[in-house]
């Protein structure tokens, strides 16, 4: 059992919902014994999952003559397409692993289909489905399911048992129809760019069209946003870099485009050094949902084992090996994990031998204003430009998003720096503040009808001028010479 260092009660709709356990159908299969290289990582993602299949079954609705019928609710008991996903993801993994007590259960079959077919129902006419929390009609949030499902439809129609035709037909469906939306829709965030592009490039690989590539090209002609650091836009160390990873794999994979793969390997490079002690990854300078949160390195388990084998990268190995061995639950949650890994050809080869992961360094990425130490558990990240500007951890002490405040809601109170200096043994982070009061308005540009909207500040005279400059600045007592 993982040793945690913080300890969080959290409650899931299934151990709320205590539900009865369905009795396993017996059935009489022929398994392929023979191991290849991903069978240790399968047999542990089967393992995991083994254990809430039956309790994930008695969360499908079952609603006949309802468009909802066959889809799953999420912990506001709102049936939608994002959880019908994850049950399809799930399902169709464990049913195409042989290392699963599931492994083509015709148990699986008939919840499989109805699931998709509920998909199909929701899908809309021009492809899109819906995040009822926040997007209608989203083209972003549909390629963001064509990617996950589009190994599921891969790894089923590879096995073509007669159970399947409906639940095949139904993801081809489903796919095809999103074509729609991916071929003309808008996007709302930087990563939601390579999201589209990567589903454009799955549909194109089923139902091959000029017109999916030539809208991969424009979105494309944009440039990838990728730094020299190696980070992207949004920053995003625990979901959206890792996301945009694995989409640039299935473009260079499915394009025969191989300059994908260089971003992919400047991300991941980087990356190495965002990992802390406990495989915990830092996440406070992303500009996210993730910031500041407790997350682990295990979204990249697929990009870092795509490109271990096909660079026979030491290091990337050995992190992938670590990662199976200490964090395998994480792993598994990522939902299409299990079918990919089957999916795909290149997982067919071994990893190469491992490598060392670098735990001992001092590097500095301008761009992303962080800078990292690390001396094996010793670790130290400090931050610029960020309210939070140094988080330290040592062993099983944990100092978290440290930020300075003279006043805890007042804004010129909280410290965020907007320079950073490395001075012999010394990190300084500097701001500039400032601040005065304000004379009357002036007098040719008053309305006379008294509304200080109006009469903006920064058309009055500032006086009794004042200049902050409040300094914070890490002392390094270790040595400095490993920069790298």
């Amino acid at each position: 059992m993982e040793t945690k260092r913080r300890t969080f009660l959290k409650q899931t709709s299934i151990a709320a919902t205590g539900v009865a356990m369905l009795p396993t159908t017996a059935w009489s299969i022929t398994k392929d014994t023979t191991e290849a290289p991903t069978d240790s990582i399968l047999k542990k993602l089967a393992a995991i999952h083994d254990q809430r299949i039956n309790g994930l079954l008695t969360m499908q609705l079952d609603q006949p003559g309802t468009r909802w019928d066959g889809g799953i609710i999420n912990e506001y008991d709102i049936p939608n397409a994002h959880s019908t996903k994850n049950f399809i993801t799930k399902i169709g993994g464990v049913y195409a692993c042989k290392w699963s007590t599931f492994y083509l259960s015709p148990q699986l079959e008939k919840p499989l289909e109805r699931a998709i077919s509920c998909l199909c129902n929701v899908q809309y006419e021009d492809g899109t489905i819906d995040l009822h929390s926040t997007n209608f009609h989203s083209t972003p949030d549909t390629a963001f399911l064509v990617n996950y499902l589009s190994p599921v439809y891969v790894v089923l129609k590879r096995i073509n048992r007669p159970g399947l035709k409906k639940s095949i037909a139904g993801l081809a469906q489903f796919i095809e129809q999103a074509g729609k939306c991916l071929g003309v829709g808008g996007i709302h965030t930087a990563n939601h760019r390579w999201v589209v592009c990567s589903a454009l490039a799955r549909v194109h690989s089923f139902f091959p069209s000029p017109a999916y590539l030539a809208r991969i090209e424009e979105w494309l002609s944009e440039g990838i946003d990728i730094d020299p650091d190696g980070q992207y836009t949004e920053q995003s160390v625990a979901t959206y870099s890792p996301v945009i990873d694995n989409m640039f794999i299935t473009l260079g994979k499915i394009l025969g485009r191989p300059s994908f793969y260089d971003v992919v390997r400047k991300n991941l490079e980087m990356s190495l050094y965002y990992i802390q002690p406990g495989l915990e990854v830092l996440t406070d300078a992303s500009g996210r949902q993730d910031s500041a949160q407790t997350r682990y390195v295990n979204s990249y388990y697929y990009a870092y084992r795509y490109m271990a084998i096909m660079d026979q990268n030491p290091v990337f190995a050995a992190l992938c090996r670590q990662m199976e061995d200490q964090i395998p639950e994480k792993i598994a949650s990522s939902a299409p994990l299990m079918a990919e890994l089957i999916e795909e050809a290149i997982f067919e080869q071994p990893l190469p031998v491992s490598g060392r992961i670098p735990d001992d360094y001092f590097k500095r990425f301008v761009y992303s204003g962080v800078f990292r130490i690390r001396r094996s558990n010793l670790d130290l990240s400090v931050i610029e430009r960020n309210p939070t500007f140094l988080r330290f951890m040592k062993g099983r002490a944990v100092l978290q998003s440290m930020r300075l405040h003279a006043a805890f809601f007042g804004s010129k109170g909280q410290f965020m720096s907007e320079t950073a200096e490395l001075l012999g043994k010394k990190i300084i982070l500097s701001r500039t503040m400032v601040h005065g009061y304000f004379q009357p308005f002036p007098e040719d540009r008053r309305t006379g009808d008294g509304d200080w909207s109006k009469m903006p500040r920064n058309q009055r005279e500032m006086t009794e001028v004042q200049t902050l400059t409040p300094v914070s600045y890490t002392h390094l007592t270790l040595p400095t010479k490993r920069i790298v």
